[in-house]
């Protein structure tokens, strides 16, 4: 569910901004949001077709975005 994947990533993101200023580590709230409800906008709306096959998107994609920023 969504309130899960916002607990996990919310979780990692903000062991990760601690020995950010205060300022930085407020944002990882808002930036966990804003990247699930992007991730399921994705999902629903960039469905996978025979031209576009590689339009499959699950979690690991979600948990790439992450990765990435820590």
């Amino acid at each position: 569910s969504d309130n899960s994947m916002i607990r996990i990533f919310q979780n990692i993101l903000s062991g990760f901004l601690q020995p950010f200023v205060p300022d930085v580590r407020e944002k990882c709230v808002s930036v966990v949001k804003a990247s699930v409800e992007l991730f399921q906008k994705i999902r629903k709306e960039l469905l996978p077709t025979p031209t576009r096959s590689h339009y499959t998107f699950n979690l690991r994609d979600l948990s790439k975005v992450f990765q990435g920023v820590c």
